[in-house]
């Protein structure tokens, strides 16, 4: 009986210890509850716990909030990094593009210096020219007061030879200036050998026709016939072949049916370059197409002694971007 009330005492005492701990806990547990909710408003934690989920909830949501925010930020912070790699790329290529313009600049600089410079030589050659025509014009005057007649015809002769080879430099000279004015630096693409693309500037000068140039006054695509303002004044004969360019490129073939003094008419070869291409109103060049290879020759009999004498024949002239009436006479 002892026994039982010893082990009842024991478990009155653990139950007492137990409950003062587990009062400690809770008033600790009351306490952090105190002190979390102070800031709630409310006198007890009783007045103050229905408050708490509102709280609780409001709490969450700005947390969310600041997730959000911060998520924003860094992908603004991403974006602000390609922007900042687009503007210095941007930049690169803006320095590229001044330092291009920095150099075309002193390759027009160049041609100007060029262009300033003929026309220097041509000035000086105006006035050489204009002091050899004074003094053909004084040594004429010579003539008629000198009786050494022979002497100043010779020098006269000499000072117009002298002339001429001046006014056809001028005239080159004048060629090559008009040449340069109309030309224009272009850019062209390249590959090296190690296979990189190099980018070139060249000098391209216009295209200057070797033929006569017509204007194409009608066309039937559908019959294939062509109208031209070139005629047999301009040397333009019945049944001859012409070729048609355009800037030195063929454009098709042409054979006269009718030729007048001022007009052709012709049929058009649509098997030759590309006559599609043809309108109303076209400037193409003339040119008379090449000759067909001749055959080979048979073997040469033997001459007799009279044939042995002639002399050799001329041989063929060579037609191509010649004058269209110069293939038939």
């Amino acid at each position: 009986m002892k026994a039982v009330s010893l082990s009842l005492k024991i478990l009155a005492i653990l139950a007492a210890a137990f409950a003062v701990y587990a009062w400690q806990d809770i008033r600790g547990k009351i306490s952090a509850a105190e002190s979390h909710m102070k800031d709630v408003p409310g006198a007890t934690i009783v007045e103050k716990a229905p408050k708490v989920p509102g709280l609780l909830k409001k709490i969450a949501e700005q947390e969310n909030k600041i997730k959000n925010t911060k998520d924003l930020l860094t992908k603004s912070e991403a974006e602000l990094q390609a922007t900042n790699s687009e503007l210095e790329a941007e930049r690169r290529k803006s320095i590229d593009a001044n330092a291009e313009i920095v150099k075309n600049k002193a390759e027009i600089r160049t041609l100007n210096a060029s262009l300033a410079e003929s026309k220097q030589k041509i000035t000086k050659k105006d006035s050489e020219i204009e002091g050899l025509r004074r003094e053909i014009i004084s040594t004429k005057a010579m003539l008629a007061q000198s009786g050494e007649v022979d002497e100043l015809k010779e020098k006269v002769s000499a000072l117009e030879s002298q002339l001429n080879t001046k006014t056809q430099a001028l005239a080159d000279a004048e060629k090559r200036i008009k040449t340069l004015e109309a030309s224009e630096v272009v850019e062209v693409v390249e590959t090296d050998a190690a296979g990189n693309k190099v980018v070139k500037k060249v000098l391209k000068t216009p295209y200057e026709p070797k033929g006569d140039i017509a204007t194409v006054l009608k066309f039937d695509a559908g019959k294939a016939l062509l109208v031209i303002n070139r005629g047999e004044k301009a040397g333009v004969k019945n049944d001859q072949k012409i070729q048609l360019k355009r800037e030195g490129v063929l454009v098709s073939e042409i054979v006269v049916q009718e030729a007048k003094d001022d007009f052709a008419v012709a049929f058009v070869n649509r098997n030759v370059g590309i006559p599609e291409t043809i309108e109303v109103g076209d400037l193409l060049e003339l040119a008379v197409a090449a000759a067909p290879a001749p055959e080979a020759a048979a073997p040469a009999e033997k001459k007799s002694d009279d044939e042995e004498g002639a002399a050799p024949a001329a041989p063929a002239e060579n037609t191509e971007n010649a004058h269209p009436g110069a293939a038939e006479a």
